[in-house]
Order: structure tokens, then C-alpha cells, then sequence
């Protein structure tokens, strides 16, 4: 689960912002929102980010993103891509580096505290702490400064020269991939840092598209399942999700095959293959047991007078597409204990789909986590939304600015719906007159 995340001079964040899922234990309301960690520590597990278009709220999962990239990533960095990710709308642009850090928890437990500088030369500054959770002081597994590292467990002189060739010969390269190229670093919190952002960690964006979709639903019952009863809670006319199988060279022989690579099946060993149509993964041909199999999903739908027929992805809306893609993450959430972020959950799909899927994420209980950026105002509802689980964003001269909705003094009465389209709270766009 993620604590906080702090951006500095990162893409629209010049000044340092925190982003964090600390609940306000005032509040009483919607108590199933807080997880307790080790015993002590509550953590939300839902935020919503609202804001204006171009006020930076996608920036928030980008930063985020590109911990997950560097963390895991030897090549993620260059010389010439550091450039796009530093704040750059003042004079000095570039003189000062990005700052990133992120606090999280893994399921076995461990809370660890991640931070990184990079400027055009290279990361500057990186360390990997296990938190203290502010009731003690954090351990520093290992803390890399101007070329140098410290380490909680010391190598010996040789790994240690192996370690610092290595950073010299790879500047922009973080210290957690490492073990990547060659397993040197025997601190096993190394890895289990490595792990959470590897496993642990599920990043959507809003063009984001998973081919393998077919295969996931293929392989896992209990995701079938649970996307079938999703749909039906939400009253998209679907009374269930299914992948069929056939025998490829029986399929073939009857349907046209004049939009598939045929020579490239011929030769097709192992693996799979997926066709995509319109962003949606229509059609996936693997090998099993030495045998070409074609797999496709299926929705069961309704018609007239209670009659029903299976129809394929192609037949289906693209916010019903778009819900299929997040239902495995969302599963995830719930029921893996993932931290999920979705930038625009409310892409392509109507605003009262998207309130009964949060609403069901609410009701229904999870073991991880779900961010999501959205403009949809009729999710600000204290029926199944907390005010500290709101986070606005705004922007002024190009900067963003992050802050929470518990700032405010909200009753759990009010309608923060209405007090938001208002301008309250801030954080909506601002229009000016047109004239023709």
C-alpha cells in the first residue's frame, strides 16, 4: 500500500507537493475505508484526484510511473530523456534536480521509503529506507550520493568496486536493478522493494491497453467470476463474460481468414498471438499441447422478451471495452492487495457506471488500494466517498498545486458535490468570456 508521495520540480510540480492516504481519524464515517497497518498505522484505500483539464492531475500517476520505471528499468533514463520529466517554466529550468519519493508498505509488511534526484548528469542522490512509520527512526538499507554508497549490509571492497563501476558506467541507472545485471547486493530488502514496485504496483493510463486480456480471463476463473458479477451490479445488460476455445484449424475452416497473418500461424511453435481491432483484443491464437487453439471473449447480453445470445468484444461499447480493461485491476485491488492508480476512470464510460463501480469497490471490501483521477462530480458523495479521500488539483503560473479536501471544515452532511461546482474548494477551470 502507498503511504505518501512527494514530487519536486517534477514535470508541472516546481514547488514540493505530498500526496498521501492518511485518514482523519476524526472522521468516523465509512471506518471500512481504513486499512491498519502493522497494527498501528491506518491507510486509506481509495483517493479520488480532481481538477481542471491541464492542471496536472495525470502528473501525480506520471510520477508515480516513473519510480515504478527507474526502480525496475536499468535503461528507463538518458541524458536526453531526463529533460521532458524536470519543470520547465522558469529561467533556470534544469539547474535544479527532480525529487521523487515514495513511501509504501508491502504484504509481507515491510514499509520502505524510496527517493531519488536526477539532474542532466545523472541520479545524484537515491536511497531505500525501511520506515520507522514516525514512531522510530527509518534504517537505511543503502544511501548512493555524488558516486558514493553506503550500505546497512557492507560488501566487500571488490562487490563494492564492482558496484561503483558500475554506477559510473551507468549514471541514470538506479541502484535497485543492480541486482538485475549482476547479484551482487546481498540485502534481501533490495529485492523485496524491487518486488513491490514489480508486483505490487498497477499503473493504467488513459490510453493504456493490455493485449493480453483474452489470456488473463482464460487463465483466471476467479477474475471471469468476478466480472460477471461486476456487470451485473452495474446494469450493463450482460449476465456474464466467458473466453471460448476452439480447435484453430477447425475454426478456420469455417470463418473467413483473409484478416489473419497465415503464414505467420503456419510457422506459430508456442506463444500467443493476439489481433487487435479497435483497441480491443478480439481474438487471441496460442499453442497447447502442440496444438493451434483460438480463443475469443464472449458476452452473454439480453434481447427482447427475456431471449439472450452470446456476442463477441466487437458488439460491445467502448466504455464496456474500458470497464474490461479495468476489471483486472480492480480484482487486483480488491482481492490481491494490489495498489491500483487509473488515470481518467471515467474514460468513455457514463457517469453512473462509474459511480456504481465505485461504489462497489466502497461496499464491497479490499485488501489494496484504488487512485484514480477523474472529473466526475457525482462520485463526491459522503455516502460511499470520505472528504479525506478527495484530493485536489490546481494550477497557477504553470505550477501545480495538491491539497486535500480535509482541509477543509466539511460536515458530513453537506453536499460537497454542489459546494465543488461551486468553487469552493477550488481546483475547477476557470472560463472566461467569449467573444465572436
Amino acid at each position: 500500500m502507498i503511504l505518501r508521495v512527494i514530487l519536486k520540480n517534477f514535470l508541472s510540480f516546481n514547488e514540493e507537493v505530498q500526496f498521501d492516504m492518511f485518514p482523519n481519524m476524526k472522521r468516523t464515517s465509512l471506518s471500512n475505508h481504513i486499512a491498519v497497518i502493522n497494527g498501528k498505522l491506518p491507510v486509506l484505500k481509495m483517493a479520488a484526484i480532481y481538477g481542471a483539464n491541464g492542471a496536472g492531475k495525470s502528473n501525480l500517476l506520471k510520477g508515480v510511473n516513473f519510480l515504478k520505471a527507474i526502480a525496475l528499468n536499468k535503461s528507463f533514463l538518458n541524458k536526453e530523456n531526463i529533460r521532458k520529466y524536470i519543470f520547465a517554466l522558469k529561467e533556470d529550468a534544469g539547474a535544479d534536480p527532480l525529487e521523487l519519493t515514495i513511501e509504501f508498505v508491502t504484504k509481507s509488511g515491510i514499509p520502505f521509503i524510496y527517493s531519488i534526484e536526477v539532474n542532466n548528469t545523472g541520479i545524484t542522490f537515491e536511497t531505500l529506507q525501511i520506515s520507522g512509520l514516525g514512531s522510530k527512526e527509518n534504517y537505511c538499507v543503502f544511501m548512493r550520493k555524488d558516486g558514493n554508497v553506503e550500505y546497512a549490509l557492507k560488501p566487500s571492497e571488490e562487490v563494492n568496486n564492482m558496484v561503483l563501476g558500475w554506477i559510473k558506467k551507468n549514471p541514470f541507472a538506479s541502484l535497485m536493478t543492480i541486482n538485475n545485471d549482476m547479484p551482487v547486493l546481498a540485502d534481501e530488502n533490495i529485492d523485496i522493494a524491487h518486488g513491490w514496485f514489480e508486483n505490487e504496483l498497477t499503473i493504467i493510463g488513459l490510453h493504456s491497453f493490455n493485449p493480453t486480456l483474452i489470456g488473463i480471463f482464460k487463465n483466471n476463473t476467479e477474475i471471469n467470476r468476478f466480472a460477471s458479477e461486476l456487470f451485473k451490479v452495474i446494469d450493463l445488460g450482460i449476465a456474464g463474460v466467458k473466453v471460448e476455445t476452439e480447435n484453430f484449424d477447425e475454426w478456420v475452416s469455417s470463418h473467413n481468414i483473409s484478416d489473419l497473418p497465415m503464414d505467420k500461424l503456419r510457422d506459430m511453435r508456442s506463444g500467443v498471438l493476439s489481433e487487435i481491432v479497435d483497441f480491443r483484443n478480439t481474438r487471441a491464437i496460442s499453442v497447447e499441447d502442440g496444438v493451434k487453439k483460438i480463443s475469443q471473449m464472449m458476452f452473454r447480453q439480453f434481447g427482447e422478451g427475456g431471449f439472450s445470445r452470446d456476442m463477441d468484444i466487437q458488439a460491445q461499447s467502448d466504455g464496456t471495452v474500458r470497464l474490461l480493461s479495468l476489471v483486472p485491476a480492480v480484482y487486483d485491488a480488491m482481492k490481491s492487495g494490489k495498489t491500483v492508480f487509473i488515470d481518467e476512470i471515467d474514460h468513455s464510460i457514463h457517469p453512473h457506471l462509474v459511480r456504481e463501480l465505485i461504489r462497489y469497490f466502497s461496499e464491497k471490501g479490499t485488501n489494496g488500494q484504488l487512485i484514480f483521477t477523474t472529473h466526475q462530480t457525482c462520485l463526491l458523495n459522503q455516502d460511499f466517498l470520505r472528504t479525506d479521500e478527495v484530493w485536489m488539483v490546481e494550477k497557477k503560473d504553470g505550477c501545480s498545486h495538491m491539497y486535500s479536501l480535509n482541509d477543509f471544515k466539511i460536515h458530513n452532511t453537506i453536499n460537497i458535490e454542489n459546494g465543488y461546482m461551486e468553487g469552493r474548494y477550488g481546483a475547477i477551470p476557470f472560463i472566461g468570456e467569449l467573444n465572436m
